[in-house]
């Protein structure tokens, strides 16, 4: 079972999560908090598997929240749940430590996989902010930072995700070769020697959460 922790300022969305997930056999909604700091005293006194996080809200916002309930309480794994899908917001709270991050629109379906990846420790991103943050690691922070194509970005992603190639390949639409073919390509253009560098080298420039 999965302890799951709400934490929105909009009662509402609290409800409305809460009321999505009642009844899923592998997920518990054990408490909801108004802000981080609620959220940071609930994880200290409650045992939560993952909290799922808004970004802006009052006291605390989800991103110092984030990083408290991190730094304190490692075991547990926070998940942003947000309408905010600017990249500079899922930088912030990926850096913070947050193991995923999705949009308050997204399905059903997609929450409760993104609630099951995150607490099995892998990471979640909607198909939205995969989008948004492959555009922003093409463009390169750095003139020395390699160019990768939007493509490629999304591959490096799903790949330091511990995604098979066969399961990148159902997830961009495209076939097992050309999966191969972008792998080989972003090994050559970061100058790694294999598939664990492509993983070092997407945590070392914050592309996912360690």
């Amino acid at each position: 079972m999965i302890r799951v922790l709400i934490t929105d300022d909009h009662e509402m969305i609290r409800n409305g999560l809460s009321a999505l997930l009642r009844g899923e056999p592998e997920i518990l909604v054990v408490d909801m908090a108004r802000n981080g700091k609620e959220a940071l005293d609930i994880c200290a006194s409650r045992q939560i598997d993952v909290v799922l996080m808004d970004i802006m809200m009052p006291e605390m916002n989800g991103v110092e929240a984030t990083r408290a309930i991190r730094n304190q309480h490692p075991d547990v794994r926070v998940l942003a749940v947000t309408i905010n899908d600017e990249p500079r917001f899922i930088k912030e709270v990926l850096q913070a430590g947050a193991s995923g991050y999705i949009l308050k629109h997204s399905t059903k379906d997609e929450i409760i996989r993104a609630i099951v990846d995150v607490a099995e420790k892998r990471q979640h991103f909607s198909s939205e902010v995969l989008t948004k943050i492959s555009g922003e690691f093409a463009m390169g922070a750095q003139s020395s930072t390699p160019m990768l194509t939007k493509k490629e970005g999304e591959v490096l992603k799903l790949i330091a995700q511990e995604f098979t190639n066969q399961e990148i390949a159902e997830k961009l639409d495209c076939g097992i070769r050309t999966v191969d073919t972008h792998k080989r390509n972003l090994i050559k253009k970061l100058e790694v020697k294999n598939v664990v560098g492509l993983v070092k080298y997407a945590l070392k420039m914050g592309v996912v959460a360690g």
